[in-house]
C-alpha cells in the first residue's frame, strides 16, 4: 500500500470519539437505557474500539 492509502485510513481524534460515543449510546440502549451507566458504557465502547483498531492494523 502506498502512504497515501494509509493516510486515508487514519481517523482523527474527533472521528474516534464520535465512533465511541455512538457505540456507547447503542450499548446504553441495549442495556435498557439505565441511567448512571454512562461511564461503564463509554469504557466498554472504548475497549471494543481499541480492540477493533488493533485487529485492523495487523
Amino acid at each position: 500500500m502506498s502512504n497515501e492509502t494509509n493516510e486515508k485510513q487514519v481517523m482523527t481524534q474527533e472521528q474516534c470519539e464520535a465512533q465511541i460515543r455512538l457505540a456507547a449510546y447503542y450499548l446504553w440502549q441495549a442495556k435498557g437505557e439505565k441511567h448512571g451507566s454512562d461511564v461503564e458504557n463509554w469504557l466498554e465502547a472504548e475497549a471494543a474500539f481499541a480492540e477493533s483498531a488493533e485487529s485492523v492494523q495487523q
